[in-house]
C-alpha cells in the first residue's frame, strides 16, 4: 500500500478471506480457519496502511480485540 490515503479497494483487497486464509496458514493454522472465540488482529490498522501479514497480525481472544478497539477509540485513535 502506499503512503496517504488507503482507499476502500485497498482495505477490501488486505481483509480478503484468500489473504487472511493464506497468512493464518503461515502462522500454523493448516486448516486457514482460526479457533473459536479467536480473531485475526492487524498490529498496524489497515485503514492506516497496515498489511495483512503474519508480521502485521496477531490471532488474539476476540474478548481481547474488542477491548484493544475501545481502548483505542477512547483515545481518539479509531
Amino acid at each position: 500500500m502506499s503512503k496517504g490515503k488507503v482507499t476502500k479497494t485497498q482495505i477490501r483487497k488486505e481483509r480478503s478471506p484468500e489473504k487472511i486464509e493464506k497468512v493464518l496458514k503461515q502462522k500454523e493454522y493448516p486448516s486457514g480457519k482460526l479457533p473459536q472465540g479467536k480473531v485475526l488482529h492487524h498490529v498496524k490498522p489497515v485503514v492506516e496502511g497496515g498489511k495483512t501479514t503474519p508480521k502485521n497480525t496477531r490471532v488474539i481472544p476476540k474478548a481481547k480485540h474488542e477491548q484493544i478497539h475501545a481502548n483505542r477509540k477512547k483515545i481518539g485513535k479509531i
